[in-house]
């Protein structure tokens, strides 16, 4: 018989960070919460998902394209095209 490899998992890391809301805030965040049908955790996280994303160390899949980047191949559109008159 042959050894079966153990798979190993890996342990997801994770930090806990707390802030204080006002009852009134908090209130709003609940009102808010339950006409979309989320959790207010859900709710934060989806509001500070672009802050975390983009300055990870780690840019898996995301391209850094400066803002002062020129964009010659964008596509145009069938009325913008030059050649299009010619055809």
């Amino acid at each position: 018989m042959s050894k079966s490899k153990k798979i190993t998992k890996r342990r997801k890391r994770s930090k806990s960070i707390a802030f204080k809301l006002s009852y009134r805030q908090y209130q709003s965040l609940q009102n808010y919460s339950q006409l979309h049908n989320s959790s207010p955790i859900t709710v934060i996280k989806e509001r500070i998902r672009d802050c975390i994303e983009e300055y990870s160390n780690e840019q898996i899949g995301k391209f850094d394209i400066p803002k002062n980047q020129l964009n010659l191949f964008h596509h145009l559109k069938q009325e913008e095209q030059q050649l299009g008159l010619f055809d």
